[in-house]
């Protein structure tokens, strides 16, 4: 060939595979794309077939184009300089490979072709040949002196050959038509200079001698080395990296680090899926379940929990040992429990978080001073809490949050600086906050809450730029200020919720898609427009309400099944429809308040476990009467009164809850049965509960 022909041709090399061998080949076509020639051969080469070897053609990534697929290889055949073969048992058995070398052949360059040996035995005529029938008969009267067919010149990338990094110089050799001998000392020579260089100021000797240990031990294991090293990246893609993200709330990108994790588990081989890499794949799952979750994608978060689940019970089953995987077996347990929770099927959500209890109490148990298990621990309990409280089941769930009160105190002894630990003592006071507060405790439920947001400010004040830190913090503003519009302090609630607007309007500007701050600041407008109602301000309370209406149907049109946001939804029909009766726009409150009525009814009918959405319904009930009185129809507002009344009498016997009391008060006094009104109220004036019925 003469010596400037490779200006003639589009690509210097052609490579021919197996697609089962494709690893193989993006490997080959990096490696020969990327080398640079030694200083001293790059002039010597440069008047002769050029120093590089790129561009170099390899159908997965040439074709993805192409109209026709055999054309297009053809054309890629006459365009390239050079072949190489990657040298198989599935290539040997390849037609398509074969048909590669046969065209090439017949263009006259079978002296261009060479071969990469990865697997098999060349030469041995059976099931480990790995040289395809016409490579072996391709070299005719072309072929150069010392080769004949049956004899292709290869590079054996097998271990007990050449070697990888060898068998790769022995190619680039070949097709640069230099000598081999002189282009290995130079490659060795110039990673002689590299490491020089990268070792300058340092005990040369003692680093050069490491620095050769090492580069001898990455050539004899650079797989096993690859393969860690990308463990390692994923180990900090999900725990690292996944936390980051989360704590800025960028729910995007925390979901593309799930799926680019998901992307590498999917490229391994069934050989390379040891445990470790199955407990990173369910982390993965359980990450992006509950970015998916987070983004109002019920459905789709449930599908990865699951899958996330079964491989977490499948690891704690056979290594009953490792305490870390029992932990997240239980955190996979709970975000399958959360969104059971999150779709209002609390026996389901209940089931769940009682599973993961002995799993937990076990591990803790192993080593009582572990302030990791005993988070955990709290966590469960929390959990289950939550979920008996929404059921009505109140002394149960006070029991639970001061075993969750007692545990978190004792971690933050165990460790006072730990910030997630004072979180956690933060969250157990506005649990008991809530808890007391529905039991009439409003004094005490005021401590537990002003506790909770003395903790949560400094905690923010010192981690500023943690979003999802600030988000807890905006969170017991909110809470602040429910006890403080029961107390009738509505000045100082409404500075309250004007803060944690203020807040979570900066967050959404760094996710404008969070469903879950989304959620919780569509709660702040209807609060806000419930305290403008009540002083007066109704041009305000729209804009209010208007605001909160927007959020939830941005939110509904991701999962109309989420019934926090239905039940929210109703909740603001229900404002709207008090406004739209002050304005004596009487027929459009009525409708605003059947709507919700037919709302809190329909989410009472489907998961009538949830009291919550009972006490809603009755207060629907309420509201829906009232509007109807003030549009002149007496008769059907007692009817939804008694009906209101009747169910409060079933359904809460327990007269604990100051807001279901006013509520019975209220339509004790609709109903004309004063006396039977007048202690209740009484007894709210001695709570320190002001009225909000009127």
């Amino acid at each position: 060939m003469a010596e400037n022909e490779s200006s003639e041709f589009k690509y210097r090399v052609f490579l021919s595979y197996s697609h089962k061998d494709r690893r193989w080949a993006r490997w080959l076509q990096r490696a020969l794309e990327t080398y640079r020639l030694p200083r001293h051969l790059k002039r010597l080469q440069a008047e002769r077939l050029g120093n590089r070897l790129a561009p170099v053609f390899r159908d997965r990534s040439d074709l993805s184009s192409a109209a026709s697929l055999s054309q297009a290889v053809h054309d890629a055949l006459q365009s390239s300089e050079s072949m190489v073969v990657i040298c198989s048992p599935t290539a040997a058995r390849s037609e398509w490979v074969n048909e590669e070398i046969r065209m090439f052949s017949q263009l006259g360059r079978a002296d261009r072709i060479f071969c990469l040996i990865i697997a098999g035995e060349p030469g041995s005529a059976g099931e480990l040949e790995c040289f395809p029938p016409a490579l072996q008969t391709s070299l005719g009267s072309d072929a150069p002196a010392g080769r004949h067919a049956a004899e292709p010149l290869a590079a054996d990338a097998r271990p007990e050959g050449d070697g990888r990094k060898l068998a790769r110089l022995k190619l680039i050799a070949g097709l640069l038509n230099i000598d081999f001998d002189q282009l290995k000392q130079r490659d060795l020579q110039r990673r002689y200079h590299r490491l020089l260089a990268i070792t300058a100021g340092s005990l040369l000797i003692a680093t050069f001698t490491v620095a050769l240990a090492i580069v001898a031990f990455l050539a004899n294991a650079e797989a096993e080395r690859r393969r860690a090293q990308a463990e390692d990246l994923v180990g900090f893609m999900l725990g690292d990296l996944q936390q980051g993200l989360h704590e800025i709330g960028r729910l995007d990108l925390f979901m593309r680090v799930g799926n680019k994790a998901m992307e590498y588990f999917t490229s391994l081989k069934d050989e390379e899926v040891n445990d470790q890499v199955l407990n990173q794949r369910s982390r993965a799952l359980r990450q992006i379940g509950n970015a998916r979750l987070s983004q109002g994608d019920t459905a789709e978060a449930l599908e990865s929990l699951n899958e996330s689940l079964a491989i977490a019970k499948k690891l704690a089953e056979r290594n009953p040992e490792n305490l870390q995987w029992q932990v997240d077996l239980a955190n996979s347990y709970f975000f399958v429990g959360y969104v059971h929770w999150q779709r209002d099927e609390l026996n389901q959500a209940q089931a769940v978080f009682k599973t993961i209890l002995p799993i937990v109490d076990a591990v803790s148990a192993q080593d009582p001073e572990n302030t990791e298990w005993l988070a955990e621990r709290g966590y469960a309990y929390t959990n289950l809490g939550r979920v008996l409280e929404l059921q009505g089941q109140l002394d149960q769930a006070l029991d639970v949050y001061l075993e969750v009160q007692a545990i978190n105190d004792r971690m933050l002894r165990l460790d006072p600086d730990n910030v997630e630990y004072q979180l956690e003592v933060g969250f157990s006071h506005n649990n008991l906050g809530k808890l007391v507060m529905s039991l009439g405790r409003l004094s005490e439920a005021q401590t537990h809450f002003s506790t909770d947001l003395a903790i949560k400010r400094a905690i923010v004040e010192a981690n500023p730029n943690n979003n999802l830190w600030k988000n807890n913090l905006a969170t017991s503003y909110d809470y602040q200020a429910r006890v403080l519009i029961a107390q009738g302090e509505l000045e100082q609630a409404r500075k309250h919720l004007d803060t944690a607007i203020e807040i979570t309007s900066r967050l959404l500007m760094v996710d404008p898609d969070n469903s879950d701050w989304l959620s919780r600041m569509s709660t702040y407008h209807r609060e806000l427009a419930g305290i403008d109602r009540r002083e007066g301000r109704t041009e305000q309370a729209i804009e209010h309400i208007q605001a909160a209406m927007e959020i939830l149907e941005k939110l509904l049109k991701i999962d109309s099944t989420v019934a926090l946001w239905r039940r929210e939804k109703a909740l603001c029909d229900l404002e709207s429809a008090q406004l739209s009766s002050l304005a004596n726009y009487h027929p459009m409150a009525i409708r605003q308040a059947k709507t919700a009525h037919e709302e809190l009814t329909h989410l009472w009918q489907n998961a009538s476990t949830n009291l919550e959405n009972r006490k809603q319904q009755i207060f629907s009930k309420w509201i829906y009467g009232k509007v109807l009185a003030e549009a002149g129809d007496a008769d059907t507002a007692r009817n939804y009164w008694s009906e209101a009344l009747e169910l409060l009498d079933s359904d809460f016997p327990d007269n604990r809850n100051p807001e279901l009391m006013e509520l019975r008060a209220a339509l004790y006094s609709k109903l004309g049965m004063s006396m039977q009104a007048q202690p209740i109220y009484e007894t709210l004036q001695k709570m320190g509960y002001e009225a909000q019925y009127h």
